[in-house]
């Protein structure tokens, strides 16, 4: 007895319901992702990479529940073509990875410049603070050589 004639790997009541929940899953996904606050690249990539899952799963149960060895033909087109969609997976995610280590280390650069001018605000205000400082030190240092008071003084005295 050959694989070819014994039919389809899994019975298609097997393969169907998770295929279906996963499918649902994802579909649920990329709504979710139209509305998270996450950067545009990011949404795009993961909406195209689930859209690839979306498109295999069918062709999974098609090549595990319906087609069999027995019609070569089909049975290898179908693996061929879930093979190209696994490979899309991983160059969508690897495109993921990198887009990854860019936004990080544009937040990164982004957050040293904000973290820059903070440290140049701050630096400015101590140093107003200090002048300011100084000036009333050296205000209230300087000694009055007034002999009177103006204040004290009657209309008869003159200066």
């Amino acid at each position: 007895m050959t694989l070819a004639s014994t039919g389809a790997a899994l019975p298609l009541w097997a393969v169907v319901p998770p295929c279906a929940i996963l499918m649902l899953v994802l579909a649920g996904y990329v709504l979710a992702l139209r509305e998270a606050d996450v950067p545009e690249s990011r949404r795009r990539i993961r909406t195209a990479g689930s859209i690839v899952m979306m498109t295999t799963l069918p062709m999974i149960v098609y090549l595990f529940a319906i087609v069999t060895p027995a019609s070569p033909r089909k049975f290898m087109l179908t693996w061929a073509m879930l093979i190209g969609l696994l490979f899309m997976l991983v160059v969508l995610a690897l495109v993921d990875v990198i887009n990854n280590f860019r936004l990080h280390s544009k937040m990164h650069t982004d957050l040293r410049e904000e973290l820059s001018d903070i440290r140049t605000s701050v630096r400015d205000l101590v140093e107003k603070e200090r002048k300011k400082k100084r000036e009333e030190q050296a205000q209230s240092d300087t000694p009055d050589l007034r002999l009177t008071d103006n204040s004290e003084r009657s209309d008869g005295e003159r200066s």
